[in-house]
């Protein structure tokens, strides 16, 4: 794992609760788990064909070092952004790193 490349600042943030809103359905709400340094790139046009057609202009590769209980509930601020996590992978399954896809969200938490 090449730590330089970790320079990006993340924080994981974890539903608590769920509150009703307007509409009167229930939605999570999220407080921050843990602060990290961590690679954040987005995904290139030619992953875009092999990723099952995700959206590459809001799809990103994070990686950083493997934590344990980081799961696809989760969500990460990145630079103000809510990203969604769609896939966690401990890389090589040694806990060492992890491979997480994330797909950005707009303020309503709605796919961008």
């Amino acid at each position: 794992m090449d730590f330089s490349k970790m320079r990006h600042r993340i924080t994981f943030l974890r539903p608590t609760r769920t509150k009703l809103n307007s509409m009167g359905e229930n939605v999570p709400e999220y407080t921050e788990y843990m602060t990290v340094w961590a690679c954040v790139a987005p995904r290139t046009g030619r992953e875009y064909d092999e990723a099952q057609k995700l959206r590459a202009e809001t799809t990103y590769n994070v990686l950083t070092r493997y934590f344990p209980n980081i799961t696809t509930d989760m969500r990460i601020l990145f630079r103000g952004r809510i990203l969604s996590i769609e896939s966690v992978l401990n890389v090589g399954e040694r806990n060492e790193q992890l491979q997480i896809v994330a797909v950005e969200k707009d303020r309503n938490g709605v796919d961008v």
